[in-house]
């Protein structure tokens, strides 16, 4: 477990589900089963309950947002399970839908790897059959990842927003500037919408400002 959250980001179960467009009670069985129905946890948080209260860090988000899209897609949630093991075992690191080698056509999860021809192909997690790269990955193409570890570093994950695990413990910023979007969304609300003002405020243009309040807006609705 990590000691400490800086530099790794850090979101409440519902910040989560805000982030990944699912249900704050889904996120949270992912990591604690309800006592109604208990099971093993699908996903482990990085941090140690603090006072009862469980946060995950943006590897975590990374997971949740990924194993949300899957099921979106129709991947089942045994079949999910499954492959989150084996894509752990395969790599050999934690976070494994957080990692660079993970695509899927919507209806089986695939590692990719390389052929002896140096050409990619894709191996089928769980029963191993290979086929040729031919997937369009449009949720994978929002994000951003490190060279070094092939883990995601940066979710794109609007219009000139991102949630980047060194800045701001990973709360949406506006990217240009750095600064959070609620901050940005919540000043403009607060003149009478006046976007020239709050930008001239903070010293940006008037496109971040617009920016911040659209991805807010989206987000509350």
């Amino acid at each position: 477990m990590a000691e400490t959250a800086l530099g790794l980001g850090i979101y409440t179960f519902r910040e989560a589900a805000r982030f990944s467009r699912l249900r704050p009670q889904r996120v949270q069985r992912w990591f604690v089963p309800s006592s109604k129905r208990p099971s093993e946890p699908i996903l482990t948080s990085d941090f140690d309950p603090i006072d009862g209260s469980q946060a995950i860090s943006f590897l975590n988000l990374m997971d949740v947002f990924v194993f949300g899209q899957l099921r979106e897609h129709g991947v089942s949630l045994k079949t999910l399970r499954r492959v989150y093991q084996r894509l752990r075992d395969d790599i050999g690191k934690p976070h494994p839908f957080a990692h660079q080698r993970l695509t899927t056509d919507g209806r089986e999860v695939f590692l990719r790897v390389a052929s002896r021809e140096g050409q990619d192909e894709l191996i089928e997690v769980l029963n191993r059959q290979r086929v040729m790269p031919e997937i369009i990955e449009p949720f994978l193409k929002q994000l951003d990842y490190d060279p070094a570890t092939q883990l995601a570093r940066r979710w794109r994950i609007a219009d000139c927003v991102v949630l980047d695990p060194a800045i701001s413990l990973g709360k949406p910023i506006v990217e240009a500037v750095g600064i959070k979007t609620d901050v940005l969304s919540s000043a403009y609300f607060a003149n009478g919408k006046n976007a020239e003002k709050v930008a001239w405020w903070y010293n940006v243009t008037l496109a971040d400002v617009q920016a911040a309040v659209a991805f807010e807006k989206d987000l509350a609705a």
